[in-house]
C-alpha cells in the first residue's frame, strides 16, 4: 500500500533513477512527469487516499475512462499517458509496497474474470521451492560470476528487499573482517549469521532489523571479494593464474560497500535487477538444452520480487508467521500471509516423517 501523498516521492526517485540509467533528455523527463504527476493529481482530487493491491488496477481503468471521456483526449494521447503511468507504477519499488502483480496494458482495457484453477496456478509461480531455486543458483554458478552468485545466494538467504541489498555494507554482516577486509568464517558450518538492516536503508521503516545468511553465502561474499582483487595474467608458460592487485587489494581492506559494479562503485538497483533477469533467461535455457521438465519459467516468472517472495516462503517452513514478519520487516501479519507460499511436497514430507502424531 503506498498513501496518494507519497507518490510524489516515489516518482522523484523513479525518475532520478530512470535518467541515471537511460540517461533520457530533460524534454522527455518533463513530459513524463507531467502525464505521471496527472493521474496522481487525479486520484488526490478524487479522495483515492491510497493504491494498493486491490484497487490500483480499478483506479487504472477509471484514470484512463476519465482522460477519454472527461477530457476528450485522443486514444493515442491516453496510450501514452497509460504507458507512462503503467512503467511507474511497475517500477520495482511502487510494485513492492502494493504488492501487485505486473499490470499490462490489456489488464486496464479489458477486464476478465479468472477461474479458480488459474488463479490457483498464478500464485503457485510466485515462490520457488528449494529445488527449483538451487537450480537457479547453479545457473549462475556455473557461469563463474562470483558476483552475481553471491548476489543472489543472499537474496534468497534474507528475503531482504532490493533497496537493502543495494545499500548494504561490508560491517553489515555480523562478522569480524580480517586484515584483508574479509569475513572470518565461523567454526559452525551450520551456523546461521546475523545481517544487520539499518533503518535508513529501508523504506518506510523506523527501526532496525536483522536477517540470515548461511555459512555458505558468506563463504561465497569472500569469494565476491578475492574476484574483486584478482587479475588473471599469462604466466611464462603461456598459463593463466589468478594474480592478487595491490591496489585493488589496499581498496579491499577499508571498502564500505559489500556490492560493486564493473566500476568498482556501489552497484544500483538496475544492475541487480538486470542480473536476476540475465541468470533467469540462461536457467530457461539450460532447461530447454538439457530438455528438463520444468514447470517454472524463469524468463517470465523470476525477479528480485520473486526471490524475496522464495526466501520468506522458505522461512515459513520453518518459523512462525510472527518470526518471518520479523525477517521481512512487514507491518502486519496480513502483508507477510501474501509473500508466504507453502511447497506442498514439503508439507507432505514433514507430515509423512511425522506419522506418528496422527496414530
Amino acid at each position: 500500500m503506498i498513501e496518494t501523498n507519497e507518490l510524489n516521492y516515489y516518482l522523484e526517485e523513479y525518475l532520478e533513477e530512470k535518467q541515471e540509467v537511460k540517461n533520457l533528455t530533460q524534454e522527455t523527463i518533463k513530459k513524463q512527469t507531467f502525464n505521471i504527476s496527472k493521474f496522481i493529481e487525479y486520484l488526490e482530487n478524487k479522495g483515492i487516499d491510497e493504491l494498493n493491491s486491490k484497487n490500483v488496477k480499478k483506479q487504472l481503468r477509471h484514470y484512463r475512462r476519465h482522460c477519454l471521456k472527461t477530457n476528450g483526449n485522443k486514444r493515442t494521447t491516453v496510450k501514452t499517458y497509460m504507458m507512462n503511468i503503467l512503467e511507474f507504477i511497475n517500477s520495482e519499488d511502487v510494485q513492492e509496497e502494493i504488492h501487485h502483480e505486473t499490470i499490462k496494458m490489456k489488464d486496464i482495457i479489458e477486464v476478465k474474470s479468472e477461474d479458480p484453477e488459474t488463479a490457483k496456478k498464478r500464485i503457485e509461480k510466485i515462490s520457488l521451492t528449494r529445488h527449483q531455486s538451487n537450480f537457479f543458483l547453479d545457473t549462475i554458478e556455473e557461469s563463474g560470476n562470483k558476483r552475481d552468485y553471491a548476489i543472489c545466494r543472499t537474496f534468497i538467504d534474507t528475503g531482504m528487499r532490493l533497496k537493502e541489498l543495494v545499500l548494504l555494507n561490508k560491517d553489515d554482516i555480523q562478522v569480524p573482517l580480517d586484515e584483508r577486509g574479509f569475513y572470518e568464517l565461523p567454526d559452525d558450518t551450520n551456523e546461521f549469521i546475523d545481517v544487520y538492516l539499518r533503518a535508513e536503508t529501508t523504506k518506510g521503516e523506523s527501526k532496525d532489523r536483522t536477517t540470515f545468511i548461511t555459512y555458505d553465502t558468506l563463504t561465497s561474499l569472500n569469494d565476491m571479494m578475492m574476484d574483486r582483487i584478482t587479475k588473471l595474467r599469462k604466466n611464462t608458460n603461456n598459463i593463466y593464474r589468478p594474480v592478487i592487485q595491490r591496489n585493488k587489494a589496499n581498496e579491499e581492506k577499508t571498502r564500505e560497500e559489500l556490492f560493486t559494479n564493473n566500476k568498482g562503485v556501489r552497484i544500483g538497483k538496475r544492475g541487480v535487477q538486470d542480473i536476476v533477469k540475465k541468470y533467469a533467461r540462461l536457467t530457461d535455457k539450460r532447461i530447454e538444452e538439457n530438455n528438463i521438465d520444468c514447470p517454472v519459467n524463469y524468463g517470465k516468472n523470476v525477479s528480485v520480487h520473486i526471490l524475496r517472495h522464495t526466501a520468506l516462503s522458505h522461512y515459513a517452513e520453518i518459523l512462525t508467521v510472527a518470526e518471518v514478519q520479523s525477517i521481512a520487516g512487514h507491518s502486519n501479519s496480513q502483508t507477510t500471509d501474501k509473500y508466504i507460499h507453502i511447497d506442498r511436497e514439503q508439507m507432505k514430507l514433514k507430515l509423512k516423517n511425522n506419522k506418528t502424531l496422527f496414530n
